[in-house]
């Protein structure tokens, strides 16, 4: 039996408010987790970089994450 992928999403904080964003898919910010863009092992590094040169946040992240059953976005309790 195979092993499943671990995926995870990239967080930071908004420079503007504090509050914890996710990256989406479309390059965009958002604060529902749900609509995060899901990683796989090869997009990890170069899509935390990208997250890292933008100036709208700071201390990008990865962090682990699940699909639900309708495919969005679950972070993966600690």
């Amino acid at each position: 039996m195979t092993q499943p992928t671990e995926t995870k999403v990239i967080s930071a904080t908004d420079i503007s408010d504090g509050d914890t964003v996710y990256l989406t898919s479309c390059d965009a910010w958002t604060r529902d987790v749900a609509i995060a863009e899901l990683l796989g092992e090869d997009d990890l590094d170069w899509r935390l970089a990208f997250a890292n040169r933008l100036r709208e946040v700071r201390d990008a992240a990865l962090i682990p994450a699940k699909a639900t059953e309708h495919g969005l976005a679950e972070l993966i309790a600690a």
